[in-house]
């Protein structure tokens, strides 16, 4: 008898574990930059697609205010991670950040952007979603950092070339 009460009550945490909602709810605040970085993200792409990269990387780094919102971002960087556009810091353009660590204390939560270049090279073509650690220039904090991410292929270019291109937003570490 103890065994049936002990399968059945077993099947229904299963049934329960099943039915109940497994994603966790976005918080407003991280909905909102994320529509935001969503929708410079697009507009960036677009614009890639209609003019050209080289046409992108002239409006990211001079008409910067269609690419910003505060600390969202577009940056655009080539394979090995040197800096074509940023729409929040032209002064970063032609920097490698390859070897940069986030700005985390605890070693075993360390990322660089080479770590960041191999998460976005997994994904190839298509759109996905980064995040990790980095100190935000807007609030001079380390903030959880999240980065819409797509490479593109520079068809102007004599050899295989592509850039990374991501639209970046911040939120405090202790939001999730």
């Amino acid at each position: 008898m103890k065994r049936h009460i002990l399968y059945f009550t077993s099947i229904i945490i299963l049934i329960i574990s099943i039915i109940s909602p497994v994603s966790q709810a976005i918080d407003p605040g991280e909905q909102e930059k994320r529509n935001k970085a969503k929708t410079i993200f697009d507009k960036t792409i677009t614009l890639i697609e209609k003019e050209g990269l080289h046409k992108a990387f002239y409006e990211l780094n001079t008409n910067r205010s269609e690419f910003v919102d505060g600390a969202i971002h577009v940056m655009i960087v080539t394979d090995g991670g040197v800096i074509f556009a940023h729409s929040h810091q032209p002064h970063l353009i032609g920097l490698s950040i390859a070897e940069q660590i986030s700005a985390t204390a605890d070693p075993r939560e360390q990322y660089s952007f080479r770590d960041a270049l191999t998460d976005m090279d997994k994904v190839g073509d298509k759109v996905r979603s980064i995040h990790w650690v980095w100190f935000n220039p807007e609030t001079k904090k380390r903030e959880r950092k999240r980065a819409f991410v797509k490479r593109i292929y520079d068809p102007d270019a004599d050899y295989l070339a592509f850039f990374y291109v991501m639209a970046s937003y911040f939120m405090p570490l202790d939001e999730r």
